[in-house]
């Protein structure tokens, strides 16, 4: 009897001091003026003086065909607005009062309304932004991007840094100034999850390092874990609320710093003092979080619990010690003080339950879990409900109109090209070539011009000189090979970015020992992009056999192109003069009938020619803008999905009323291609009787002659032939470029990913190294069981209007 009575007393004493512990454990917590300084303050962005007015200004003169002057106050709010939200950036201080900023937040909104509207209007790339990356120890920049997008995501930026200061300007000593911060915080963050989205759905924008994936997410995590604290200290302060619902609302605090320090570690702009702050932040909020359950255990008569959840604060708030440095003295004073109170609290703990309770006390992984709540979420909503229309730029066509307009330009040209100039150029090729098969008309020109050289000879070599001559190939040959070779290097480049990866991954693997690592291979991983590069290579291959062939062929006549440049003097030489032999009359018939079609025949070229120059000048006068202006004017709400997209598709209609006026031109290609038949097939049964006549009359003069006048046919058929090559290779190697930067660009995405995912991997590992796993209580509780709670079931986020309620 009398070892119970001593037993009672100890439990007592026990309850006793574990309330006086509680109450020290509060006194880690700031007051009003030092629980600001407890919390990080983001710096703003800051940019220059920009005469956004004048910018745009000159964009409408030069691509709208409008009056810049008729926008002229348009145009002048919008360089006032942007100035002033310049000049609050850069002089704004952590002193700035809660007035001031509520004003500068209205003027963010209305400058991203404004750009809303102007980013529908104007083309993207018109206007040059400048920004400052504040974010590290110094100023980074100016980063400068042509993109309304990338101003967009910066005010974004700015809003939620903004919402982050009024935050830190709410009382931290009253309900209703913690409520306040908690929903600015949770404003905060859902501007930086804006970003996120913006930057996930259009992945190829460009953008500063301060707004890539990492750095945001650390941001996001780190006004969630704010905004957490706050309900924290709201529930402290209710002297009513429960240590269990303190414990989970710790824990919760503790996991969002934790994925903020996870981000924080793998960005390149989260300074050491911040890492040092959340990190601080994270082991305060899990040492905390078990110190309460320590007291919970304490008052269910689970001895051995309670002295298992203080060792897990105990070694928590240590390691949270250990990345004081750089850090405010008030976190580290906070940190002291708890680290005081669990150490006393546990030493007593561990004696009593040596001395009298004897209860066995569970290893890390054997105790239960602390199921933490959330109690914030990222207001997302909070951008899309304060956009408000502008009325700017009321009478400016979107450029989008202009654009698609330039945009069915390009497509009619592209139309006219393949539907009738490449056919039409073929045809005129095709030409050359038939008459050049039969040698014509060489073999009639040896025979009526003996000694004179023919007119098409010299029409040939006035064409050769005026084309370029010899030179026009051998700058084209080089700059082919100077494009083959920045084609090779990018598919190199790209291969070496797969090869890094391998090695990479090879090193990795040799670095985790007796750590298991769940990561796929690099040869599955990059399958898809090998496959790529692979192809990439055939397509070069094949291009380089191409240009051996064009190489050879220029080698072949460049000796007869030699005699083209240099002039009538030159053929002169060249073609061998031959005796007049006077012809029958029934062969002068044959020649005179043959020479006629084949006059014909040329004479469709001429034709041609003229039909093409109609043609253009058709494409320049008959201007699709006018008709896009009508059609948008009618139907300008029907333009736009439900994101606010333009539609350019609606367009499609009349576009495809406007090639209907090109049908009468269509059939002038089918016409002169009939027409070029019927000749050539005259002029093969012309040909044949004159051959058979020729062969009795031919003397071997004659004969030289003709050969001569025939290798300058058929070189400057071949000369044709290659230009015609060279510019196909041309457009191939350009083309290959812009698709292989595509695939480049992929590349060096999928590098950065797995770096990312291997700097993640290396840091997991030496964790476990340190013997800080034990500290991962956070990632088992990522999952948490559903909270037994009417709120908690009802929404999971907290409403600012109520109290904190739990069961």
């Amino acid at each position: 009897m009398s070892y119970n009575v001593a037993a009672w007393r100890a439990f007592f004493a026990i309850k006793f001091h574990a309330k006086k512990r509680s109450d020290q454990c509060l006194s880690f917590a700031s007051t009003n003026q030092t629980m600001t300084t407890n919390l990080l303050n983001v710096p703003f962005k800051s940019s220059r003086p920009l005469n956004l007015g004048e910018e745009l200004s000159k964009t409408i003169s030069e691509r709208f065909f409008q009056p810049a002057s008729s926008f002229k106050s348009d145009l002048s709010y919008l360089t006032t607005l942007r100035n002033e939200i310049t000049d609050f950036s850069i002089n704004t201080t952590a002193t700035g009062s809660k007035t001031e900023l509520s004003a500068h937040l209205d003027k963010f909104y209305d400058y991203l309304s404004i750009l809303t509207t102007v980013e529908q209007k104007f083309p993207h790339d018109c206007v040059e932004f400048a920004w400052f990356i504040t974010i590290y120890n110094s100023p980074i920049g100016p980063i400068k991007l042509r993109s309304f997008k990338y101003e967009k995501l910066c005010i974004i930026f700015q809003i939620g840094v903004c919402y982050s200061h009024l935050a830190l300007r709410e009382s931290r000593s009253t309900d209703e100034g913690l409520k306040n911060s908690c929903q600015y915080f949770q404003n905060a963050a859902g501007c930086f999850s804006n970003i996120l989205e913006i930057v996930s759905n259009e992945p190829y924008i460009e953008i500063s390092g301060d707004l890539k994936y990492q750095t945001i997410s650390c941001l996001k995590e780190l006004m969630l874990a704010e905004a957490q604290e706050t309900i924290w200290q709201k529930a402290r302060n209710n002297g009513s609320t429960k240590d269990s619902v303190i414990a989970r609302l710790s824990f919760q605090t503790s996991k969002y710093y934790a994925d903020a320090l996870k981000f924080a570690t793998s960005s390149d702009f989260i300074k050491l003092e911040w890492v040092n702050h959340i990190a601080v932040k994270r082991y305060h909020f899990l040492a905390a979080a078990h110190y309460r359950s320590s007291i919970v255990a304490l008052n269910s008569f689970q001895y051995g619990e309670q002295v298992a959840h203080l060792r897990v604060a105990s070694e928590a708030i240590a390691q949270a010690l250990k990345h004081k440095k750089y850090v405010s003295d008030y976190v580290v004073e906070d940190a002291t003080g708890l680290a005081e109170t669990i150490r006393s609290a546990y030493k007593v703990a561990e004696k009593d339950n040596d001395l009298i309770y004897l209860k066995i006390v569970p290893s890390n992984s054997e105790l239960k879990p602390i199921n933490g709540v959330s109690m914030v979420n990222a207001n997302e909503s909070v951008i899309g409900e304060h956009i408000q229309p502008k009325a700017l730029f009321k009478d400016l066509l979107p450029y989008v109109v202009v654009h698609s307009a330039q945009a069915f330009k390009e497509r009619t040209e592209e139309y006219i090209r393949v539907k009738v100039y490449e056919p039409i150029q073929n045809l005129n090729y095709s030409i050359g070539k038939f008459l050049n098969e039969r040698n014509l008309p060489a073999s009639i020109d040896a025979l009526q011009q003996p000694e004179n050289l023919p007119e098409s000879i010299l029409n040939h070599s006035r064409e050769i000189m005026n084309l370029g001559g010899l030179q026009v190939i051998e700058t084209s040959l080089l700059e082919i090979h100077r494009l083959s070779n920045e084609c090779n290097t990018l598919v190199a480049e790209c291969q070496n970015r797969i090869d890094l990866d391998k090695r990479e991954d090879q090193m990795l693997k040799g670095k985790q020992g007796g750590h298991e690592i769940k990561r796929s291979r690099s040869d599955q991983t990059a399958a898809k992009l090998s496959a790529k590069i692979q192809r990439m290579k055939e397509y070069l291959a094949e291009a380089k056999k191409g240009d051996d062939v064009v190489v050879k062929r220029f080698l072949e006549i460049k000796s007869i192109l030699e005699v083209y440049v240099g002039g009538f003097r030159s053929l002169n030489k060249f073609v061998p003069n031959s005796n007049y032999i006077k012809l029958d009359q029934r062969i002068a018939d044959v020649v005179t009938d043959l020479r006629s079609h084949i006059d014909q025949l040329q004479s469709l070229e001429s034709e041609r020619q003229k039909f093409l120059r109609q043609i253009d000048v058709k494409i320049k006068n008959n201007d699709i803008l006018a008709k896009l202006v009508d059609a948008y004017k009618s139907n300008d709400k029907d333009m736009y999905d439900e994101q606010g997209h333009f539609n350019s598709s609606k367009f499609e209609l009349v576009y495809e009323d406007h090639l209907k006026s090109f049908n009468t031109d269509l059939s002038f290609f089918d016409k002169t291609k009939s027409d070029q038949e019927d000749l050539e097939r005259k002029i093969d049964n012309i040909n044949n009787r004159f051959i058979h006549e020729y062969k009795s009359i031919v003397t071997s003069t004659q004969r030289n002659r003709q050969d001569a006048l025939q290798s300058l046919d058929t070189a400057h058929v071949k000369y044709n032939e290659i230009l015609f090559n060279l510019s196909e290779g041309s457009n191939f190697y350009n083309d290959f470029i812009t698709k292989g930067s595509a695939v480049l660009h992929d590349c060096e995405d999928y590098l950065s990913k797995r770096r990312l995912e291997s700097r993640e991997i290396e840091m997991s590992i030496m964790k476990r190294e340190e013997g800080l796993g034990q500290f991962d209580e956070g990632d088992r509780a990522s999952s948490p069981p559903p909270v037994i709670s009417s709120i908690a079931v009802k929404s999971n986020v907290w409403d600012p209007k109520s109290d904190i309620k739990f069961g």
